[in-house]
């Protein structure tokens, strides 16, 4: 086990009073299965520390949960260095978008490229719609 799967797992269970985040944690344990609803409301029960990332081809798409917003945002990322993405006021909107993605997992906020405001800043040009 990693050292980010320790973070990830220690991180689950800080907030493990609520039923998503005990779900999202018994799919990644291979103890259980998160549907889909689960996952997008475990990064807002975790006020953001918790991320998700997902493969959409030859794309990652990654979303979180913005506190300070009050809003779900997703950024899909295409190589060598396209982005796109948007910001949603509900969970659904996000939900149905992840759900034509494959391989939609949790991660900790600061491994997603969120966790650097200055390097999505710099790319801002690179941004599609």
């Amino acid at each position: 086990m990693t050292d980010g799967d320790d973070a990830l797992r220690s991180l689950l269970l800080d907030h493990s009073d609520h039923r998503a985040v005990r779900n999202v944690f018994e799919a990644l344990t291979g103890q259980g299965e998160a549907p889909l609803p689960d996952y997008v409301e475990a990064m807002r029960a975790t006020d953001g520390a918790l991320a998700v990332v997902a493969t959409d081809g030859a794309a990652e798409v990654y979303a979180r949960w913005n506190g300070s917003g009050g809003r779900y945002e997703h950024l899909t990322i295409w190589p060598p260095s396209t982005i796109g993405g948007g910001d949603h006021a509900d969970g659904d909107r996000l939900a149905s978008i992840l759900e034509e993605t494959d391989h939609v997992r949790p991660t900790p906020h600061s491994e997603t490229p969120f966790e650097d405001q200055q390097v999505l800043s710099s790319l801002s040009n690179r941004i599609w719609p």
